[in-house]
């Protein structure tokens, strides 16, 4: 049975200021005296640092970095050296008491040095034997990950849609248990294999030779003529089939890596899979002329032609770039064992196949998809062998070894692309980080954090917002109201006096989930607030608070609420989960903020 809004899954009907609550805050000291904020967009870039044999190069200060944006220097405003990489030696100092074994654990990283790895295993074209011997490499790599400290670690699969199959979480066994699942299933590359050897089997039926030269369309039987014009337009088909099924993997993708963005520290994608094909359909067309194209049945006939016109380029650099601009870094287990695509040679294959150029430059458009992905983000790229490669053991180094600079741009939010370049003052060392950035809006990173903590529990509540949902009343259609209210204690906004009124404004994104993970995107509101200056010490000690009204379907229900002091530009959000449809009369929802 459809259900209604299945584009979102919920709709925001209203907004309403409701009278002020009473609170616990305390009076506001100096509310008044606020007068300006300073804000500062600092750009952070992780920096990975080798030496000839591949090994992190320790000991480096902050002198020892260049940082360029748009090819201009940039001054260094922050610096951090993973535990792992110590800093150059310094004087010895005077002799000190042996701590004590507590003093000796190091302390855990900063928030914005923390891990989220996600292990995102590409079914599509790949043979389960190819991808389970890239999952026993990628298990490795994940329980080396999980011994570094404040690491999590999430487990996505995509066949005709990315699947969370196990959230963040740092239990060895729990993941084990994830890639075991994932490991006994079928791959979606048996159901492409089976469309593309009916193809192959209608061409192989013609009586033509392979690309022979003596035969022309004028000489053909008329059977063999409407064969191959049959074959055409049955390759065509496919290889716009291959077209949309490219282009629905890259927004999936970009998608889910969009969920990433409001996550706090460095986020990492390990891509198990065959690479994403730059031209799908390719090799297919390219067979189709390989048998037919000296028979001048289609005049002016190109593979390589209509393959262009098949290139999913500009959507894979927008994923490049999304990636980039939400600091993420992409690793690669390439599957096919660095063989390509190929999979089984048919009879028919083999027959088609006598012009050994065929196929070859789709599968270096997929080797190529995933090494530019890694270089452009600051990651590396691994051949799956059934032998473990030591390129295994320099990934997780990177996870454990790095520089993380910052600077101040000189834009804040101005929406364009900028270019990213780093330089190490010390000659024979290989750098790598991300090429690029969005510097994305205020907005739009209020929007990322909401997504964020829809998807993760994540989030911090300076501003000790609540959120409450209401009872849910049926109306047609099997949709539900649903209200929820959102409240902000007033002793924790900015205020300004403005003629014997103190005022100030309040930014709220809203954004839902339903129980089969579709998004309803982050819907944002403004509220004004004022309080006249002789009602102001009663105020402070109160709360505002705004009722949404959602129609949303039945069944399990997230929504995320991040608020914005636009004066102070202080944040908050969270979250309460609850269920649509069952009658039962709710207190406050459940608030879940960033675990510390």
């Amino acid at each position: 049975m459809a259900r209604p809004g299945l584009v979102h899954v919920a709709s925001w009907l209203m907004a309403a200021a409701a009278s002020t609550l009473p609170a616990s805050a305390q009076d506001k000291a100096q509310v008044g005296a606020f007068s300006d904020t300073a804000q500062v967009n600092l750009i952070n870039v992780e920096v990975f640092v080798t030496d000839k044999a591949g090994k992190p190069v320790t000991g480096l200060r902050p002198e020892d970095f260049e940082v360029f944006e748009d090819g201009v220097r940039v001054a260094l405003t922050n610096f951090y050296a993973s535990p792992a990489l110590p800093a150059a030696a310094a004087a010895p100092a005077p002799a000190s008491p042996v701590p004590s074994p507590e003093a000796l654990e190091p302390p855990p990283p900063p928030l914005e040095q923390r891990l989220s790895l996600v292990l995102f295993v590409d079914d599509t074209g790949i043979t389960p034997a190819q991808r389970n011997i890239a999952l026993q490499h990628a298990r490795a790599l994940l329980d080396a990950a999980l011994k570094l400290p404040h690491t999590e670690v999430m487990v996505v699969t995509y066949a005709q849609a990315a699947r969370i199959r196990q959230p963040f979480t740092n239990d060895a066994t729990a993941l084990a248990a994830a890639l075991e699942a994932v490991a006994g299933e079928p791959t979606d590359a048996v159901g492409a294999d089976l469309g593309n050897a009916l193809i192959e089997g209608v061409m192989s039926r013609s009586t033509i030779a392979p690309r022979s030269g003596a035969i022309s369309g004028a000489l053909m039987s008329d059977f063999d003529r409407q064969d191959a014009l049959s074959s055409l337009q049955t390759v065509r088909a496919a290889a716009e089939q291959a077209h949309e099924r490219a282009r629905a993997m890259l927004a999936a993708m970009k998608s889910f890596i969009s969920t990433l963005a409001g996550l706090p520290g460095r986020k990492a994608v390990c891509y198990v899979g065959n690479g994403i094909p730059q031209r799908p359909g390719e090799t297919l067309l390219e067979r189709w002329e390989s048998r037919f194209g000296r028979s001048d049945l289609v005049p002016g006939f190109s593979a390589a032609i209509e393959a262009t016109r098949l290139s999913v380029t500009p959507e894979f650099r927008d994923l490049v770039a999304r990636a980039s601009a939400d600091r993420v870094t992409f690793y690669a287990l390439d599957a096919t064992g660095g063989a390509g695509a190929g999979g089984l040679l048919s009879a028919e294959q083999a027959t088609l196949d006598s012009d050994p150029g065929v196929g070859k430059g789709e599968t270096m458009g997929r080797t190529y998809s995933l090494q530019y992905l890694a270089y452009a983000t600051g990651g590396t790229t691994v051949v799956s062998t059934p032998q473990a490669s030591p390129a295994l053991a320099r990934i997780v180094e990177d996870f454990d070894a790095f520089y993380s600079l910052a600077y101040a741009a000189p834009h804040i939010g101005d929406g364009k692309d900028h270019s990213i370049s780093v330089k190490v003052k010390r000659g024979g060392v290989n750098v790598r980080h991300r090429r690029h950035y969005l510097d994305k809006t205020a907005d739009d990173r209020m929007a990322d954090r909401s997504l964020a903590a829809l998807m993760y529990d994540s989030g911090y509540n300076a501003l000790e917002a609540g959120v409450a949902v209401g009872n849910d009343a049926l109306q047609k259609g099997n949709v539900f109201l649903v209200p929820v209210m959102v409240t902000i204690p007033l002793a924790k906004l900015a205020l300004l006096p403005k003629d014997g009124v103190q005022e100030g404004s309040i930014s709220i994104w809203l954004a839902a989930k339903d129980g089969e993970d579709r998004i309803t995107p982050p819907t944002k509101r403004v509220f004004a607030v004022r309080i006249p200056e002789g009602d102001l010490p009663a105020a402070l000690r109160k709360s505002v608070s705004y009722v949404f009204k959602l129609m949303m379907t039945p069944g399990a229900q997230t929504v995320s609420v991040s608020v914005r002091d636009d004066l102070s530009q202080v944040e908050s959000t969270v979250t309460a989960r609850f269920t649509v449809g069952r009658g039962e009369r709710r207190g406050p929802g459940d608030l879940v903020g960033m675990k510390m």
